[in-house]
Parts: structure tokens; sequence; C-alpha cells
């Protein structure tokens, strides 16, 4: 596949090279649905080089993750709060920057066909391909389909990983009906190397990185999705006519506006998710619960979720404020099965329902689920987010949100061959509250997370969950910043993380990163070239280690690692719709000591060089 890509790669920058200069139009807009739709700019706005050189998946979630760089390999973000709400399948936690969600599906209204495609290669069999077509079969009905694929050969012993991750959307948004469905199919294979085998000789440096032993060489992990969601909404209300002219010529059309104040809403979800995990004996392991030579373990999680929402809705059609309000019940069927030997099901139903409130510069939404019967019966989980402008460019974000809930079923009980446990815990606690201040004419914001645990569940050093009933504050404080002189701009982020019970929560107190770039218009501005260097740390810090057999992190008091400035080195531009890069990453391996651990047994990846592309095109 590289070597097509390459050829593909030189035969479009000659093309587009050679075209005449245009600007980047847009035909198509884009949302996600959460009950209501929320406009979506990640495919409008992604055609600057801004950040076109962070190639990996986890670099969208965090400048500085923790874990292996491979795609299809588990990572932590650094900082706590720009963690992930956790998965409904326990063992998609610490993979969520690969696969694709419900709630993140992305719909169209495409005035043309679009298509964009995007290739990454490099060092080690690292192949990264994005596919996205999006096509109006008429004025009502929009047709999605998205594919990710990846592979891996991973720069350490069995490390190779592939991940498929692919969704088909459709939307068909008549003025009173509107419906909206998704199919989602993801795929994560991994190779399992349970990290480094002795540390201590890779910081040596007496052998290369790559051939370093690892402590498995036989074991693979899978994780499946096969999902489906179906959302349609009837609105009542009444139609006006209005004659607008639509050329110079005074052509005229009738244009049609519902106005509806009420309308009732029906979702429902249907996923499967599977994990397996296969081993042969290895001095990993000290307990074989089942089979002291093999190791095939199976866990599969079904969950239907079907909801029935009431809709209010008043709004000014000519200054845009509204007022939306959302309430109903949902009911949350899920069945979790282990080794097709232990079976429980589960049945829950919810009060729900959700706020939306613009008015001029004000952006106020809410959310609240309370489970009134069943086997959830008194979980509550409520948010509320602001965006408040004062002006063109000054403005606050603030958030809120509590959770009160039972446990993930995974962590009250599981039977494997290496781990086996069952508990009674109780309804896990978290507070959370983030407020943002920005002003974007000066490129700055300043912001500060607060997170308060209570009831919440670790790994101990045996990598067994157990509940830590003290609560536990967690907090940072951030600043990001622009600097720009002529044509160099200088992005620098910095936080201070605090941690009031570092026993049980293991993360770095500082960490930075920063870019520095020069970009310049070439050929009367018709090519963008952009060139920098870029550097991420954080402070040492007793890391956790990873337990592969059941994807979990978990204490370890044996290594502090930490202060190891990853450098890079890229090359960017863009003519037209087609962008290109090429990036150089830690190379200061090749002359550093390596020290560059970011978990336990778990090195980030040495030198290595990458290049990609991205194009898009209508019709």
């Amino acid at each position: 596949m590289r070597k097509l890509a390459v050829i593909v790669i030189l035969l479009l920058t000659g093309i587009v090279a050679s075209a005449q200069h245009e600007g980047i139009r847009r035909y198509f807009s884009s949302y996600t649905l959460n009950n209501d739709t929320t406009t979506d700019m990640r495919f409008y706005n992604d055609t600057t080089l801004d950040e076109f050189y962070k190639f990996m998946p986890q670099q969208k979630v965090s400048d500085n993750t923790l874990g292996l760089m491979n795609p299809g390999n588990p990572y932590l973000t650094a900082i706590f709060s720009k963690k992930w709400k956790n998965h409904d399948f326990y063992f998609l936690n610490n993979y969520q920057a690969f696969i694709k969600s419900h709630s993140d599906v992305i719909y169209f209204d495409a005035q043309k066909p679009f298509t964009r495609f995007d290739f990454t290669g490099g060092n080690k069999g690292l192949e990264l391909v994005k596919f996205i077509y999006s096509q109006n079969f008429s004025p009502y009905f929009n047709l999605t389909f998205n594919y990710d694929i990846s592979n891996s050969d991973g720069f350490y012993l069995n490390n190779a990983s592939k991940v498929n991750a692919l969704y088909l959307a459709g939307a068909f948004t008549k003025k009173k009906y509107q419906n909206h469905f998704n199919f989602i199919f993801n795929k994560i294979n991994s190779n399992e190397n349970g990290g480094i085998a002795n540390p201590d000789r890779f910081r040596s440096g007496d052998i290369r990185a790559v051939d370093n032993n690892v402590q498995l060489s036989k074991a693979s992990s899978m994780i499946s999705q096969l999902g489906a969601q179906y959302n349609h909404e009837y609105r009542f209300g009444h139609y006006t006519i209005d004659t607008i002219i639509r050329d110079e010529k005074n052509d005229t059309a009738l244009n049609k506006n519902l106005h509806s104040k009420f309308s009732i809403v029906h979702d429902i979800t249907f996923d499967r998710y599977k994990r397996e995990y296969n081993d042969i004996a290895s001095a990993l392991y000290t307990n074989y619960y089942n089979d002291s030579t093999n190791t095939l373990d199976s866990t599969t999680y079904y969950q239907l979720t079907n909801k029935f929402l009431f809709c209010l809705n008043i709004q000014d059609d000519s200054t845009d404020n509204r007022l939306k309000l959302y309430a109903g019940l949902k009911n949350k069927l899920y069945i979790y099965d282990i080794d097709s030997s232990y079976r429980s099901i589960y049945n829950s139903t919810y009060v729900t329902g959700n706020l939306i409130f613009k008015h001029n510069r004000t952006d106020l939404q809410a959310e609240a689920d309370y489970c009134i019967f069943g086997s959830d019966a008194f979980d509550l989980d409520v948010y509320g987010s602001l965006r408040q402008m004062f002006g063109k460019e000054l403005g606050i974000n603030a958030k809120i949100g509590y959770s009160l809930c039972n446990a993930n079923i995974y962590e009250l009980y599981y039977s494997a061959n290496n781990f086996k446990w069952e508990n009674d815990f109780k309804k896990c606690g978290i507070a959370t509250a983030h407020i943002d201040f920005f002003y974007e004419k000066f490129h700055i914001s300043v912001g500060a997370n607060l997170n308060l645990l209570h009831n919440y569940i670790i790994y101990n050093y045996q990598a067994l969950p157990i509940q830590i009933s003290k609560s536990n504050l967690i907090a940072d404080v951030y600043i990001n910043k622009t600097f720009n002189f002529w044509k160099f701009h200088w992005f620098n982020e910095v936080a201070y993380q605090y941690i009031s019970d570092k026993q049980y929560v293991r993360l770095p107190e500082v960490v930075g990163y920063t870019s520095l770039y020069f970009m310049t218009g070439m050929f009367s501005n018709a090519l963008t070239l952009q060139v920098g260097f870029d550097a991420k740390m954080n402070s040492n810090f007793y890391g956790y280690a990873y337990m592969p057999a059941t994807a979990a992190f978990y204490l370890q008091d044996n290594e502090k690692f930490g202060f190891y400035p990853n450098l890079g080195f890229f090359v960017g531009a863009k003519i037209k719709r087609f962008r290109i890069f090429a990036k150089l990453s830690n190379y200061g391996s090749l002359f550093m000591k390596p020290t560059y651990f970011t978990l336990y047994r778990l090195p980030d990846n040495p030198f290595a060089f990458n290049f990609g592309i991205s194009w898009e095109f209508y019709d």
C-alpha cells in the first residue's frame, strides 16, 4: 500500500501544483446529533496546516499522551481532566481515539459530493488511511461513508497492530419529519508484548530499542464493536411561504419555513461489543485458573438503549435566539457474557432530558439522567456548560458536572484464565468543574479544571480492582499562548496538576508542549509553506504499569520517569485543497540517553520519519 500511496502523492502533487490558485470554498454544512443538532466544524475548518503534522490519533486528544505511540495501543492522558468519559464497554476506555462512536458521527448537507482522502506512512510499516465521502441524493436525503484503517509493525517486538473503524450515516430531513441513522463497525487487533523485559538494559543504550526483549512474545488481543442507531423526530407546526430572489435576473423561488414549537423524538441504539485475549504461559502471570498452557479469554457485551422524548422549542427566527427543552424516558438493557459460561442481564429506566438556551452572546446547555428503577436505580448524571462572549473575541467557557453511578459491571465481576474477582462496590462519585478565559485577539487562553473523586476504583499493585472511599481532589491550571512575529509563530501550553492523594492516582505534576514554526506564502500565495520544530515533556512521576490480560493500568513503585524532551521537526505545504507534510519524531533519541519512557516498561517510539497527505475535492 505504501508504494501505491507514494505514486499517488507524486501524481497529485504535480496535478495540484499546475492548477490555478483558488480560495477554499465549502459546499457543505455538517453537524452531530445528541437529541438536538450541533454544528460540527472538524471537516469544515480542516484545510489549514495548523497541527496537520500531528498525525497520530492520540494527538487529537492531547499533545501529551502516555503509552506506546502506536495505533491500536492503549494510552492515558497526562492531564486527568483531558480524559474522555468512560466508555460503556470497559475495554474501549483507553482506545477511544481510534474508534467511531454514535455520538461522534458527523452528518452532512452536501450541495456537491464531498470526498477527502488522507494517507500517512513511515517507519515500521506505519500506514494510516482515512477516507470520507458524502453526497446528497436529493435536497432532503444525504449519505456519508467514513472509513479509517491503520496498520503498524511497531518499533518493539510483538507490537504490530491493525485498526478498522467505519460508519455509514444517513439523514432524511423533511421539514416536519427528521430521520437520522448510522451503522458503526470498529475492530482493533493488537499484539500484546507486556513492555520491555529489561528496562535497565534499554536505558543503557547497549542494544537498539527495537531489539530489546519483551515480556510477552505470543500474546494478542482483539476488540470489536458492531452497532446501529436510528433517531427520528416529528415536528408539529405550520408553514409560512416567502418569495425570495435567487439571482441578479430577479428569478424567484418559494421558501417554505416550518414554525414548530413542539415535537416528539424517538431514538433506538443497539451495540454488540467483544474482547478476546490469547496467550501462552509466561512468567508475567502468577495465576492460571483454567489452562496452564494456553489462554483464550472472551468477553461479550450487548447494549440496547431506547429513548422517547418530548421537545418544547421557542425560537425567534429573526435573531436565532432560542429555548429548547427535551424531557422523557430512557430504557437501557444490557447483557454481559464471559466465555459463554457466565451471563448477567441488567435493565434500567431513566428520566432524561436536556436544556438548550441561546440568547445573543450567551450559549447555555444542560443534561441530566436519573435512574428511577432497575439495576442502576438512583444513578445520577448531570452536566452543564456555558459559553459567554463579552465581545467578538473575548469570552469564557464554563462547565460543571456530577456523576454518582454503579461501578462498571466488568469491575464488579470477572472470570478469566489469569484473573478472577467478585466485588461489592458502592456507587462511584465524581464532581467536575472547568473554566476557561480566552481572548482570540491575543491568541491566549487561561483555564482551570477541578475533579473531586469519591468511592473511585483503581487497580492495585496486583492489577486487581479496589475501591478507594477517601476523596481525592485533582485540579489543574493551564495557559496556552501563541506568539506571532512576522511569519514566525510560537505556540506554548503548560499545565500544573495537583493531586491530593498521589498514592492512588499517578500522573505528572507539570506538563508542557511547544511548537515554533515559520509559515509563508509562495508563488503569489498559491502555495503555503510551513517549517518548524515541536517538543513535549512532563515532570517525573511513578507512572502506571499495563496489564495486557485485562487491559488495565495499575500501580507500580519500581520506577519514576519523565523530564525527557521529545523533539520533532516538521515541514508542510498546502496548495489549494491538497496538503502534504513530513516529520522527524523524537530525533533527540539519536544523541540522548534512551530514557523516553511514558509508562512502566513502555517507552515512547524512538527516532522515526513520517510523511502524509490530505486531499479533498467535490464532484
